[in-house]
């Protein structure tokens, strides 16, 4: 588990289930196809893996490695069915817990059964273990399928019933403790004897009772019948009768706790709270969007202000938390509990996620992971292809971009989607790309040089797709966040992948790990501001020059239509003035009549002025001159205009930097609120850090407060045996002196009284343990500290220690309380014990220094002392003292190595403060005798 869960090797799966496993987890290329799954323990299966394909699976440093990878998959909610796990054959799940912001630790709902089974112990060996656990496996399944038909979904999430399981655990073990020969006895009262010369009645009477006992269940009794059916063959039962007794008993006692736990002690949690999940990218988080809409309307809470929005969303999308916390209202904030999901790395698959629909989804990121580890490390295609094979890539990439959009935010990808991803790829690999020629492997280089990152990308021909890969090791080396040649040269190759496929930045860029898989990444930092103010310039000069141009092509349009308007007057006029030129019918008259038509025409119009005279002598140049004056004002009139449209164009620049001033304050504004938010979403951050570490205090304290009571209880037992002890022993004193004023004899105590009393000082001493341990609980103490080491440490190699620690401190406690019951059990039985028959008590484990020093790292105070009165003191050795501190620097020496004796007090010191006192005295400084050092006065002999 994340936080609650050890992961250990000691898993159960059946070499079928196994190698499902193995081929679910690990690309079908890094599989030697002569590797067989055949070996019963898992960690021996994954090292003959791991020795097979050691050029394929060099990025495994050690077989633990390639078993977390497993091993993680084994924590997805439902996993069995994802793997499609063989039901006949054994298999385990390792459920996860998860811890919300408020730190109460949630399960999946699903993942309830499967924690439970974790908790229970086994109490037999060999073959009859293994009939033990596939019965309980087939009870196990009968009782999911009824309670996964009751969930509304299987993302759903619940408290960790932490008490439940305990007390579940607890009963479960005292029946194991019940569990031994003597037992058998009572055991085969509950059924009746059987013919011993057919074993086929026997199997049919044992079905009639088990089902008698199973009645309630009749598929889960039929099951088991048929597995015990199947192991009588090569186990027959006349011969095996206790054993298979005790298996029915047993199967039945945990069939029946395990209904209890669901029936009656689940269903009776439920949350008052709403659950949503919560998903980190690097600093941010986010939740699904429609799994927070759904988990607030369950709980009557109001959705209205995002409903709508949520609704429009495609499926998986999410909601960072920021927009959250301003769309939900806080009331309802408080309402709600907001459980961090804690995902393995991605190594080489995508590690499932149940989604809101009831299917499985993954990150859109993790799928393009897998993606890229499928073609870089599984089959290696940019060392084999050919440059011209490439488009086929940039194709390929063309194809899928509407699954790896870069407009979208952080979001999800269904596994379905995933699984058609993965075929489009499968079918442009076999078809396109494929290449007979083989690809070199990664040498398993270690403590490498920028040089030697060089010479491996040129050894794996990866300079024929990507020319500048060298130039791109440098920035990679330089950054020493990756240790091992695979993940360097792996990252180099989506870096080089990403020149000619630009979306994949886009796409990084958008689910906020950009600068994580591409170093310098013009999409963020320092150049892409740049960027953008070369944007902004550019699209205002470009602005600018649009309106400009606007401007002039609207005063030549209007120019033009103003000579259009005038040309049809002018056309019109002179045709009117034509018209008025040409003789009439009525004025004809013969040439000899001119002449004094003339006259008479001239006496009458004598008077008139000689402008009329002169329009009349040349009518052409008046219309001329008409025609230009007109056209001068015109002229002056359409000057006018563009003077204005000039003044009106000025005034609209003016507007237009007036707004985009406007746009800008609001922009600066909007930044400095968003700013101001950030700058409140990080107080609020470091108050619930704050508040976290406040607790941690105050559990420190609490451990401390119940450990001092366990002491002054512990104390006051010591207290009340010793008042009894000297009662007894003044009563003893009493008699003594009453026989000795009766002058009788007093005889010497014999060796019968001196054994007796003996056992019994044994056995106040073993009672005055027990109270220690019941009082102590060291198992839960140690499992607690490991816990709160695990979920604070942030670091994997600390983290396993931690694990492998408890584990073993549980173990050996387990084993100190198993040898004091023991001996508690002898001494009270009614057979008469001599103390020369009690065994010697194991030590007590106690905590190594490692585990005590991670613990004060972290939690900056001294662990909590677990049953210190338990724990021995080592023994002085003939002539030494006990004091080991050096009376010189006054600190304690941890061996006698560097030291010097004194042969008169027999007090040590260190050799190099002795050498510093020498220098002015030649005596001890405890008892002032002489005090020589070897070296410059040797012994004679």
């Amino acid at each position: 588990m994340s936080s609650a869960t050890v992961i250990t090797t000691d898993l159960v799966l059946c070499p079928t289930n196994m190698e499902k496993l193995v081929r679910r987890c690990i690309p079908k290329e890094m599989i030697p196809s002569d590797w067989k799954c055949n070996l019963l323990s898992v960690v021996s299966n994954l090292d003959l893996l791991r020795k097979m394909g050691k050029s394929e699976l060099g990025m495994f440093r050690s077989t633990q490695d390639l078993f977390m990878v497993i091993a993680n998959f084994l924590g997805v909610p439902g996993c069995v069915d994802i793997m499609d796990f063989d039901y006949n054959g054994l298999y385990t799940t390792i459920p996860r817990m998860h811890t919300s912001l408020k730190g109460v630790d949630f399960v999946y709902k699903i993942d309830l059964l499967a924690l439970a089974l974790l908790v229970i112990p086994c109490p037999f060996k060999n073959w009859q273990r293994k009939m033990v656990l596939s019965s309980v496996k087939v009870f196990q399944r009968i009782l999911e399928s009824k309670w996964k038909s009751e969930l509304k979904s299987h993302c759903e999430m619940i408290q960790s019933p932490k008490d439940c399981l305990e007390k579940v655990s607890k009963e479960i073990t005292q029946c194991s403790n019940n569990f031994v020969a003597p037992r058998i006895q009572l055991l085969k009262k509950t059924y009746k004897p059987c013919p011993e010369d057919k074993q086929a009645q026997e199997t049919e009477e044992v079905n009639a009772n088990w089902t008698n006992r199973l009645l309630s269940d009749k598929d889960a009794a039929d099951s088991v019948y048929e597995i015990f059916k199947s192991y009588t063959e090569k186990y027959p039962l006349a011969e095996n009768r206790d054993d298979y007794i005790m298996i029915f008993s047993w199967i039945k006692i945990v069939s029946e706790e395990l209904k209890k736990f669901m029936t009656t002690t689940i269903q009776s949690m439920t949350n008052s709270k709403a659950t949503v999940r919560l998903f980190s990218a690097g600093k941010d988080n986010f939740v699904m969007a429609h799994e927070l809409l759904q988990s607030l309307k369950n709980k009557n809470m109001d959705v209205s202000g995002f409903e709508e929005e949520v609704l429009g969303m495609p499926k998986l999308s999410t909601l960072e938390f920021r927009e959250v916390a301003r769309k939900v209202n806080i009331q309802d904030m408080k309402n709600a509990e907001f459980i961090r999901i804690t995902q393995p790395e991605t190594k080489l698959h995508a590690t499932p996620i149940p989604s809101p629909n009831g299917d499985y989804c993954v990150r859109a990121i993790d799928a393009f992971h897998e993606l890229l580890n499928d073609m870089i490390v599984a089959k290696k295609v940019f060392q084999t292809i050919d440059k011209n094979q490439f488009k086929h890539v940039e194709v390929f990439f063309d194809s899928v971009k509407d699954y790896f959009c870069s407009n979208q935010g952080v979001y999800f990808i269904s596994l379905e989607d995933l699984n058609l991803i993965k075929s489009m790829w499968e079918e442009c690999y076999e078809s396109k790309l494929k290449n007979p020629k083989e690809a070199n492997s990664i040498r398993n280089v270690r403590g490498f040089s920028l040089n030697d990152l060089k010479k491996e990308l040129e050894y794996l021909n990866l300079e024929t797709c990507f020319p500048y890969i060298k130039d791109i090791a440098g920035g990679v080396y330089s950054r020493k966040k990756l240790t091992d040649m695979h993940s360097m040269i792996f990252q180099c190759q989506i870096i080089a992948l990403s020149d000619p496929i630009a979306c994949i930045v886009d796409f990084l860029h958008s689910q906020k790990v950009c600068k994580e898989w591409i170093p310098d990444s013009p999409c963020c930092g320092e150049s892409a501001e740049l960027m953008e103010i070369i944007k902004k310039t550019y699209a205002e000069l470009q602005a600018k020059k649009d309106a400009k141009e606007a401007a002039e092509a609207a005063e030549v349009e209007k120019k033009n239509e103003e000579v259009t308007m005038e040309v049809p007057q002018k056309k019109k006029r002179s045709k009117k003035v034509k018209k008025s030129m040409k003789p009439t019918p009525e004025l004809t008259l013969p040439t000899s009549e001119l002449p004094s038509t003339a006259s008479e025409s001239s006496s009458d119009h004598e008077p008139e002025t000689p402008e009329s005279k002169e329009s009349q002598a040349c009518p052409k140049c008046s219309r001329a001159s008409h025609f230009a004056d007109v056209a001068n004002e015109k002229l002056r009139l359409s000057k006018v205009e563009c003077k204005h449209l000039k003044k009106d164009l000025a005034n609209a620049d003016l507007e237009v930097e007036i707004q985009k001033q406007k746009v800008a304050d609001k922009e600066e504004r909007i930044r400095m609120l968003e700013e101001l938010l950030k700058s409140k979403n990080d107080i609020i951050e470091r108050q619930n850090i704050d508040l976290l570490e406040k607790q941690n205090v105050i559990m420190n304290f609490e451990m401390e407060m119940e450990s001092k009571d366990n002491t002054i209880r512990e104390n006051s037992v010591t207290i009340k045996k010793l008042e009894k002890s000297v009662e007894m022993k003044d009563y003893r004193i009493n008699e003594l002196e009453a026989q000795q004023s009766s002058e009788l004899r007093t005889l010497e105590p014999t060796r019968s009284d001196e054994e007796t009393e003996k056992v019994r000082d044994v056995l106040f001493k073993l009672l005055e343990i027990q109270g220690t341990l019941k009082s102590g609980n060291p198992v839960g103490k140690c499992r607690e500290l490991a816990q709160r080491i695990c979920m604070k440490a942030h670091n994997k190699q600390i983290e396993d220690a931690t694990r492998i620690e408890a584990i073993q401190f549980c173990e050996k406690a387990k084993i100190y309380t198993e040898a004091v019951n023991t001996q508690l059990e002898m001494i009270r039985g009614s057979r008469v014990v001599k103390p020369e028959e009690i065994p010697e008590l194991p030590e007590f484990p106690a905590l190594s220094q490692g585990f005590l020093k991670a613990y004060e790292n972290i939690f900056k105070s001294e662990a909590p002392k677990i049953c210190q009165s338990l724990i021995k003191t080592p023994e002085v050795k003939l002539g030494e003292l006990a004091d080991t501190d050096c009376l010189i620097c006054i600190e304690d020496m941890d061996s006698e190595e560097g030291t010097i004796k004194c042969e008169c007090c027999k007090r040590r010191y260190h050799l190099e403060c002795a050498q510093e006192w020498f220098k002015t005295k030649r005596t001890c400084p405890a008892c002032s005798s002489p005090l020589l050092e070897e070296s410059e006065f040797p012994s004679l002999s």
